[in-house]
């Protein structure tokens, strides 16, 4: 029997810090999981999975369908639920970044990062390091409305700067 009301309970393990004037960004590890980041400095990248709390509020859980967002994905894109996207407006507010490491300093515990698509203070809920075995798929492609993005994050640097301006 599967007990639908069951709580789940998610403690931050850190929290997304940022200098933007400097172009520096780092991840604060809570003193109790830095154990937790041996080897890490082993991998290139890593998935960090965040809260995304300044967007967490009863009606923004409530959104289950685009046409109450603003267009993430473009004004062509169509209506579509928010599983079929990567809005921060969800039932449960939980984002991914895949980051390149810059660098990981245990006894800090800090992991240094070239960006972050979170805000100062996000908490971070976890971290997993970025394996091409299992995160890439060959066959993976977007929907029509997306085939002018890019292919890769490394791609897609100068299509965001573009966007901006």
């Amino acid at each position: 029997m599967v007990n639908e009301n069951k709580k789940i309970v998610l403690n931050p393990i850190g929290f997304v810090k940022m200098n933007e004037k400097e172009g520096k960004f780092w991840i604060e590890i809570k003193e109790q999981f830095r154990p937790a980041l041996k080897e890490l400095e082993n991998f290139t990248h890593a998935n960090i999975f965040w809260w995304a709390d300044k967007n967490d509020t009863p009606k923004r859980r409530e959104v289950l369908v685009s046409d109450d967002l603003p267009p993430f994905y473009g004004e062509n894109a169509p209506s579509m639920g928010v599983f079929a996207n990567r809005s921060e407006f969800r039932p449960n507010p939980i984002a991914l970044t895949a980051l390149p490491i810059i660098k990981v300093d245990i006894k800090k515990g800090v992991i240094y990062v070239p960006w972050m698509d979170a805000f100062q203070d996000t908490p971070v809920i976890d971290i997993k390091p970025y394996l091409p075995m299992t995160d890439i798929i060959e066959s993976a492609d977007y929907p029509s409305y997306l085939q002018h993005w890019p292919k890769s994050q490394e791609k897609s640097v100068e299509f965001w700067s573009q966007q901006e301006n």
